[in-house]
């Protein structure tokens, strides 16, 4: 599927807008963030079973809210916790630095770190190991499937890779208004314009629903990238 056909089976639904905006001021808070990822996972589930549109209403927001813990940890275990391993790593050696009263502004070992961090959540966005892991969630309606290494070897399989890194591709388009709202929303922030306060508050608001936006059209290209992979004949990994 091509970004065109994804944009016009969102546009289909005519309250996307509503539904995007809606979904954007629940982002906004970490809690209720779940609600817009199972919001995800449902269109995702929606789509591959045919009926791309329209997005699902928000209703039965409690088994949404499980869909979307359960999406929302697939993308903690693969971008968070490198982080939060290497801030522990980084403290040993800052700790291990002062008590060894090393000299130095620069430090080799944290700028090294830091570009193998950048360089590690760089490689999990290029093979689009969240949206796989989401296609791997709705395939086996197993979160333990999703949240192992079988959403990595999926997305890095032979005969698969070409396709989800074609489809990752044609995907980066959406994200574009989520940088440009967000660089906006810091320029803003530390600015003395009038209302600066309510002006990041409501752009926040807009990257938020920007980010949700984006999350549906690449969705969208993923389930189209699957239903190539079965065009082709190339088998799922086994559950």
């Amino acid at each position: 599927m091509s970004l065109r056909d994804a944009l016009r089976a969102l546009h289909a639904d005519r309250d996307w807008w509503r539904k995007v905006l809606i979904g954007g001021a629940l982002s906004c808070t970490l809690l209720a963030y779940p609600l817009t990822a199972g919001l995800v996972v449902e269109s995702l589930d929606n789509t591959r079973k045919g009926f791309p549109t329209p997005l699902p209403a928000w209703v039965e927001l409690s088994s949404r809210y499980i869909l979307g813990l359960f999406a929302f940890l697939i993308d903690f275990l693969f971008y968070v916790v490198p982080f939060f391993v290497s801030a522990l790593l980084f403290f040993c050696y800052g700790l291990i630095t002062v008590l060894t009263r090393a000299e130095g502004n620069f430090n080799p070992v944290s700028a090294f770190g830091g570009l193998i961090l950048i360089a590690f959540v760089a490689s999990m966005f290029a093979v689009g190991v969240s949206p796989v892991g989401r296609l791997v969630f709705v395939q086996d309606s197993s979160p333990e499937n999703a949240m192992s290494l079988k959403s990595l070897r999926e997305a890095l399989r032979g005969k698969a890779r070409t396709v989800y890194l074609r489809a990752r591709l044609i995907s980066l388009p959406a994200y574009v208004p989520v940088i440009l709202l967000g660089a906006l929303l810091v320029y803003v922030i530390p600015s003395n314009l009038p209302f600066s306060f309510l002006i990041a508050l409501l752009l926040y608001w807009l990257t938020m629903s920007a980010l949700l936006y984006a999350h549906l059209l690449v969705i969208q290209v993923y389930a189209g990238a699957e239903a190539e992979l079965q065009r082709r004949g190339v088998e799922r990994l086994p559950e």
